[in-house]
């Protein structure tokens, strides 16, 4: 009798034993997965695209004059604000990386269709291999499209220049994951210190919309 007891209490212990070194093994694995998330953020691989910068009534050289930038730099200009806004937007689990468009070949075959806040991009005549190399060696999981700078002037009821950025966002397999726009507002054209200053919550709007897909 006592024993068996000895036995019941021996076996008690083990099981006992076995289930917090589950718990602690359960513990482990929870905090490794933690750590391995907070050491490799999510990146995200942003493009601007070539002569993006569009107006229903401003042409490039007028913009030239008003804005101080040369006129082949306008689109280069426009895309470098913008993303480095959109990087100073993002939390530490998710990180957004420029890249230049003119390192990439099969950037010009990227397509943009429609206008102002209907204008979104088409990847699909780029290389798959050669997209995933870029993606690889930016270490991102996804590409975030600029499409277009929209440059709405409208006279009534306000003198408002309304500027429209619109993107789109892809996986590694170039499939479209999302697409949209969001604007800011001006009175008269900005130099590229005035657009960051004023597109800061914009940007940050587009920030945090591409980071709700991707989580």
């Amino acid at each position: 009798m006592y024993n068996q007891k000895m036995k019941n209490v021996f076996l008690r212990k083990v099981v006992l034993l076995a289930v917090l070194g589950c718990v602690y093994v359960g513990v482990l694995r929870a905090n490794e997965r933690r750590s391995e998330n907070r050491r490799a953020p999510v990146n995200v691989l942003m493009l601007g695209l070539t002569d993006n910068v569009r107006s229903n009534y401003f042409p490039k050289v007028m913009i030239s004059e008003e804005t101080g930038i040369e006129e082949e730099l306008i689109d280069r200009e426009y895309n470098a604000v913008i993303m480095e806004n959109i990087t100073a937007s993002a939390n530490g689990a998710y990180k957004f990386v420029s890249a230049d468009a003119d390192a990439h070949k099969w950037v010009s075959l990227i397509r943009v269709n429609g206008e102002a806040d209907e204008s979104y991009s088409d990847v699909s005549q780029a290389p798959l291999e050669e997209f995933r190399m870029a993606l690889e060696m930016a270490e991102a999981d996804y590409l975030l499209v600029i499409n277009q700078h929209y440059l709405k002037w409208q006279e009534r009821p306000m003198r408002t220049l309304f500027h429209i950025v619109s993107y789109s966002l892809f996986d590694k397999e170039q499939n479209e994951v999302y697409r949209g726009n969001h604007h800011f507002t001006s009175m008269y054209l900005e130099c590229p210190e005035g657009i960051r200053r004023i597109s800061r919550r914009a940007t940050s709007r587009i920030a945090s919309t591409i980071v709700n897909q991707i989580r």
